[in-house]
């Protein structure tokens, strides 16, 4: 008997024809991942799963392992599991080898027992030369369960504590309670996107949302001034990127200064400077985001709810660019975006003091734009290509690939 760790897809099964190509890249993801927790562990896909072998000599924690595993884009659920393959058990024969099967029920039994709580056997038997049926083998593991443990109530639809066994061609696996996964795409299989990041809830949340997605994350920051290169790692917005990259995988955080727009601004007294500088920060991140090969760019804007982010302004300044703007938050409200933040572990970062850079442009700003009226202010006051050159020159990088720091690449 053997340990594993057993993925499943759930979304990928309904793939069709480009089924092979999600695999193949979640398989990829998961490899990194082992990779990261500096680990040599095979990953071997088959039918509707993928699993791993685990070294008989390994004696580190298996489950905080597979909780590390659930954080990756692709995978619905896993658990870790005892494997008998047929190459050691007669499974198949006419009278089976289940002896270390019902010795190995009792044991889980009696690790998970729960006063006063109910159980279940399930039995999903994929190769039908497996002499017993599925509703057999449940009858006799459940009998071993009520006379040999403590555990004395069944609930066949709605127990607490589950025992599964899945019997395919290959041998037997066993497990208790499954581990819920993140779902959704692998991370590189539908594109690669340009995070406007912030040190805030949404847009770090935004960027989960759209790795889970499949797409391939990096993120542009902008900040008052460039940070000391030994301070960069501590910075707020740079420990967000961090904990985005254990589930994205590669992430680069760019960060660039605002500073010549603010001296361009300074003084002109225009009414428009806080939609103005949204619209320097998007035309910033389309030119980055096309030196980077990026398709669309994304924002954590949610709808009306600050003064940037009404219906106008949002209008205003997806029209200041070519690039497509995608906002996974728009019809969120805040208690559901930090709910997530919870969950993903982000909280406690983004909570930390922090002054937007869009809190320090304006003071009253405007809740309603024309981007036809901004454009004329824009050509007549600024030089955005010069800006632009000019910002992006004094950018500064930072690189993670699942929460270790990496060299730019």
């Amino acid at each position: 008997m053997r340990n594993r760790i057993i993925l499943h897809y759930g979304e990928l099964t309904l793939k069709g024809c480009n089924r092979h190509s999600f695999v193949k890249k979640l398989r990829t993801n998961v490899r990194n991942k082992i990779k990261s927790l500096d680990l040599t562990w095979d990953v071997v896909s088959i039918h509707d799963r993928m699993f791993i072998e685990i070294p008989i000599d390994f004696t580190g924690d298996i489950d905080a392992i597979a909780e590390k595993l659930a954080e990756i884009p692709g995978i619905a659920w896993l658990s870790k599991v005892y494997w008998f393959s047929v190459k050691q058990y007669d499974i198949f024969g006419y009278k089976p080898e289940l002896d270390k099967l019902d010795q190995l029920i009792e044991k889980l039994a009696n690790e998970t027992y729960q006063k006063g709580k109910s159980f279940a056997v399930r039995v999903k038997r994929s190769d039908k030369r497996f002499v017993k049926t599925s509703k057999e083998l449940e009858m006799q593991l459940a009998t071993i369960i009520l006379k040999n443990t403590e555990w004395k109530n069944v609930n066949l639809n709605h127990a607490d504590q589950y025992f599964y066994v899945d019997i395919s061609s290959r041998g037997m696996a066993v497990h208790t309670n499954r581990i819920k996964a993140i779902g959704g795409l692998p991370v590189a299989s539908t594109g690669k996107i340009m995070c406007l990041l912030s040190g805030g809830f949404d847009s770090p949340i935004a960027a989960y949302l759209m790795a889970k997605r499949g797409c391939t994350v990096d993120f542009v920051h902008f900040t008052a001034s460039n940070i000391q290169a030994s301070k960069l790692e501590t910075y707020k917005v740079a420990r967000i990127a961090q904990r985005i990259s254990e589930f994205c995988g590669k992430v680069r955080l760019y960060l660039v200064p605002y500073t010549h727009f603010d001296l361009a601004l300074m003084e002109k007294n225009l009414d428009y400077d806080l939609i103005l500088f949204r619209r320097f920060m998007a035309r910033v991140a389309q030119s980055l985001a096309e030196k980077n090969y990026a398709q669309c760019l994304v924002t954590g804007d949610n709808l009306g709810q600050v003064a940037s982010q009404t219906m106008e302004n949002i209008v205003s300044m997806t029209k200041s660019i070519e690039m497509p703007v995608l906002r996974p938050l728009l019809t969120y409200n805040k208690e559901e975006i930090v709910t997530l933040s919870r969950q993903l572990g982000l909280f406690d970062v983004c909570v930390e003091p922090y002054k937007d850079c869009c809190a320090l442009i304006s003071n009253t700003p405007k809740t309603k734009s024309l981007h036809e009226k901004l454009e004329h202010i824009e050509e007549r006051f600024f030089d955005y290509e010069e800006l632009i050159e000019d910002t992006l020159d004094e950018k500064q990088v930072i690189a993670f690939q699942f929460g270790k720091r990496i060299d730019f690449e």
